[in-house]
């Protein structure tokens, strides 16, 4: 009888764990750093960090990659060398095609089925290029609506990063992420937004956020750190500047990235890493 039993729970137990582990995505966000000033970078070119960040990514194995300030012809080398794995979307936020850089998403082809994207300009012109308020730079959100092939279960992830000096630009923007947010994801979805938010998490800037029951993924995630995400190469100016907010979503672990690949660093910002239970 007892074998009988053992027999049942090994049948039972089997699709079922796998059914679990089915559930399981990671997301890592990651602010690149671009190559437009190869003189300032120094010794951190992208010449010299492109094979450590594909490196990364291959020991990582992220579901889901947000970047962001990337140049087409970095994007492009991930492109290649992930061809079997990833597709990506979005375009540049300074001509709305390829110039400049992008808040482009990768999401694993063989886990994801694309239902839709989109790209807005965080300003008071959203679908047209164009300057938020007092930012000193074009910013944009890419959203990406991706279901899950094996569970069948859909979610929505934002992608941004926020202006560092635009007093208002900033307030303005995660107004209008929240909003979108609030507008876009129908009630229970998961969502996640995510980036370079370029100030500590206990800004009073993300208490619109909270208002719509968005969470500090770092907060409620069952393992998780406190680590600066923004090194700037190891010089002055460290902070914990990069984040995930959630909302439907239970966070198995939040992790800051901050491991070498080959160079002493892959980018002035760490990759940040949820995992995730849809």
């Amino acid at each position: 009888m007892r074998k009988y039993l053992l027999l049942i729970i090994l049948l039972i137990g089997t699709p079922l764990s796998s059914w679990l582990q089915a559930q399981q995505v990671k997301v890592v966000s990651f602010n690149v750093h671009n190559n437009s000033n190869p003189r300032n970078d120094g010794n951190n070119t992208w010449n010299q960090r492109a094979k450590a960040v594909i490196e990364m990514i291959k020991k990582e194995q992220p579901d889901i990659i947000g970047t962001q300030e990337a140049l087409l012809d970095q994007l492009s080398y991930i492109d290649r060398k992930f061809y079997d794995q990833y597709r990506r979307v979005g375009v540049s936020r300074d001509n709305g095609i390829s110039r400049g850089e992008h808040a482009a998403i990768y999401y694993d082809k063989n886990k994801f089925k694309l239902i839709d994207h989109k790209t807005r300009w965080l300003s008071e012109t959203p679908q047209r290029v164009s300057f938020g308020w007092d930012a000193t730079e074009k910013h944009i959100v890419t959203v990406i609506h991706l279901q899950h092939i094996e569970s069948g279960k859909d979610f929505y992830y934002f992608n941004t990063q926020i202006d560092e000096k635009g007093e208002r630009s900033r307030i303005e923007s995660l107004k209008m992420l929240a909003e979108m947010i609030r507008t876009t994801v129908p009630a229970g979805t998961p969502v996640i937004l995510g980036g370079d938010m370029r100030s500590n998490i206990i800004s009073s800037e993300f208490d619109v956020l909270d208002k719509i029951g968005m969470e500090v993924a770092r907060k409620i995630a069952t393992r998780t750190d406190y680590r600066n995400t923004y090194n700037a190469f190891g010089k002055d100016g460290a902070g914990m500047n990069d984040h995930f907010f959630v909302r439907n979503l239970i966070i198995n672990r939040f992790r800051t990235i901050n491991k070498s690949y080959g160079v002493p660093y892959i980018s002035d910002h760490y990759p940040i890493e949820i995992t995730i239970t849809l």
